[in-house]
């Protein structure tokens, strides 16, 4: 999160989550920015010229310089907490002349496998992305009873929706006013930035379906990845068993045919090698090693 400076000392905040609940952890990312430049580089899209320690101490946060975008203070949390999908944090402005935007960020671990809506059809499995932000209509209680507390909703300037995903799923829907980028991700700098969490993340098989949306009072990013059940691979071996079958009951009553003094090769009708090669070519395609991305 992105925000101008401010004459306060102090702001504290509430983060609405439904999808977190008690049992989950919260982490503050400010360290994993600050602690290699490849990090901020990767995150920012923006290589670093400066990196500036505010009052001489990492525990206040730095200032990063970038070449072709303003600076940023990269701030640590206070007090960060997760109960009853509401996560509190703190923020301390370690300068009050400071200038430049702040941000900060922060991890989120859950323990459900995925966030989207799963619908499991015959031939394919839907992933269901409903992501929404500052939604008056659709606000959780925990939201309507914080504003009675004297809190008030954040105004968004802009939103960024970013999905992960494995490279085996299609893209079914996604608002093309709002996509602004699919490319393959990084997975080593991914990992150098999240070291504990992707540890087990693999090489060439994600991509990053980068949405935004800006000036609107609240935002909605709705989505749809599917996998397919029933593939091309899947036919063919279908087909390919269909052919086998085929060709055992055949053969079978051939036999019963076949005359005798002569060879049984010479007997098979140019048909059934014409099917053997079906069979074979398919079979070469089903088990095919794969080429992995470049």
């Amino acid at each position: 999160m992105e925000f101008a400076p401010t004459t306060s000392h102090e702001l504290e905040f509430k983060f609405v989550a439904p999808f977190a609940q008690s049992g989950n952890e919260v982490k503050c990312l400010a360290e994993n920015l600050n602690k290699d430049s490849n990090n901020s580089k990767f995150i920012f899209n923006d290589n670093i010229k400066n990196f500036q320690v505010i009052k001489g101490d990492k525990r206040n946060g730095a200032i990063l310089t970038f070449e072709n975008r303003n600076d940023l203070a990269i701030l640590p949390l206070e007090r960060l907490s997760l109960s009853s999908q509401i996560i509190s944090f703190k923020i301390k402005l370690p300068d009050p002349n400071l200038e430049c935007p702040c941000y900060i960020r922060f991890l989120i671990r859950v323990k459900k496998k995925t966030l989207s809506t799963i619908k499991k059809g015959i031939t394919n499995t839907s992933f269901i992305y409903d992501i929404k932000l500052n939604e008056k209509r659709n606000l959780p209680n925990e939201v309507h009873n914080l504003i009675k507390d004297e809190y008030r909703l954040c105004k968004v300037e802009n939103c960024f929706c970013f999905h992960v995903i494995p490279n085996n799923l299609n893209i079914s829907f996604v608002d093309q006013n709002k996509l602004k980028n699919i490319r393959e991700l990084e997975v080593k700098a991914f990992k150098n930035y999240l070291p504990e969490e992707l540890e087990k993340m693999k090489e060439d098989r994600y991509i990053i379906v980068f949405n935004k949306a800006s000036k609107e009072e609240s935002y909605s990013f709705f989505t749809i990845f599917t996998k397919e059940i029933i593939g091309t691979n899947q036919i063919l071996l279908a087909i390919g068993t269909n052919i086998l079958c085929s060709l055992l009951f055949a053969i079978a009553g051939l036999r019963l045919n076949f005359k005798s003094g002569v060879s049984i090769w010479k007997q098979i009708p140019i048909e059934y090698w014409l099917a053997f090669i079906v069979l074979i070519l398919l079979a070469l395609f089903l088990f095919r090693p794969n080429k992995k991305m470049k």
